[in-house]
């Protein structure tokens, strides 16, 4: 992620009195975090520009599903102190209620390591927002709420691909405890009957065929297997979390 220098204020964090927009106030934050190592939740950030920066018009889901696209497409990394690079890493975690936030909300940290993540306390009081949206706004809000909370569908597109929604793998990685790196493998196996099934697992095991996590929305699109005859355009199912995998009964 590419971001203008910033000067840092007393509390060691960014000022983000410069920035045009929350969504570059965000990056000048996850640049600095990752410098310095920190592990952060979009929570975090969302407090710290609601602090810093209290007419900023954005909601929370919103911050958090723009963090998200970050995350997929490579733009978090961080750096060792002998200059190397490494993907941040999305870690599974969920809240104790020690904020406004219900007990057990499902939340992701970012961090260099799952352990860092794991070991991250993450849960802060974010201030409530200072103005009343717009009709515009609201609608905004809703569509980042909608996409944050989508029916877990596999779609087929009118190449005949199927296509497997990043909300997927976020309620697997919830499910598992597996932590997840942007463009990552999910691994694909297909189970033959009346109703052939597809299983999906985030760890590698036998018999199942590779496909990586798209850079642009998290998601993972594949032809029909050469078992199974080809997908139908327009076709949808069902997406259920089954013990360690995604079901997907075709």
């Amino acid at each position: 992620m590419t971001t203008a220098t910033a000067s840092t204020t007393t509390d060691s964090t960014p000022s983000l009195v410069t920035e045009r927009t929350w969504q570059d106030a965000v990056c000048t934050l996850i640049d600095h975090w990752c410098l310095t190592d920190t592990c952060f939740s979009s929570g975090q950030l969302a407090r710290q520009l609601r602090i810093e920066r209290p007419d900023f018009r954005y909601a929370v889901t919103e911050l958090g599903e723009f963090v998200k696209d970050l995350f997929h497409q490579g733009a978090i990394e961080y750096r060792d102190r002998h200059g190397r690079v490494s993907a941040a890493v999305q870690v599974p975690r969920r809240t104790d209620g020690r904020s406004r936030t219900p007990a057990n909300t499902e939340v992701f940290v970012y961090a260099p390591t799952p352990m860092l993540g794991q070991a991250h306390d993450f849960e802060v009081e974010i201030p409530r927002p200072g103005f009343t949206p717009t009709a515009l706004e609201r609608q905004r809000f809703a569509a980042a709420a909608a996409q944050a909370n989508a029916e877990m569908l596999a779609t087929v597109h009118a190449d005949g691909r199927l296509c497997i929604p990043r909300r997927a793998f976020e309620q697997l990685s919830h499910a598992t405890g597996v932590s997840m790196r942007g463009g990552d493998k999910v691994f694909i196996a297909v189970e033959l009957g009346a109703r052939s099934t597809l299983r999906v697992y985030l760890e590698a095991r036998d018999g199942c065929v590779e496909h990586g996590l798209q850079p642009d929305r998290g998601r993972v699109r594949f032809t029909a297997p050469g078992q199974l005859p080809s997908f139908t355009p327009g076709a949808t199912y069902a997406i259920e979390i089954d013990d360690d995998g995604l079901s997907i009964t075709l």
